[in-house]
């Protein structure tokens, strides 16, 4: 199995070889004390004006934000 890093270099790769634009820029995870984190990711590539994204609240008891196009 791959370690968090060399899945992130994968992605990032990924991103930059096929020109696409990752859209979420907030914070799309609460838990407690800890430190927001930024797990969601939307990806286009298609020549287009930004989505807008509804960053809304989580559905039961879960840390992650709902996110909206």
């Amino acid at each position: 199995m791959e370690n968090a890093g060399q899945w992130s270099e994968k992605v990032l790769q990924m991103t930059m070889v096929n020109t696409m634009d990752q859209w979420v820029e907030e914070s799309t995870r609460y838990s407690g004390e800890e430190e927001p984190s930024l797990l969601d990711l939307i990806f286009t590539k298609k020549p287009e004006s930004p989505p807008i994204i509804q960053y809304l609240g989580p559905v039961g008891k879960s840390d992650h934000v709902t996110i909206g196009i």
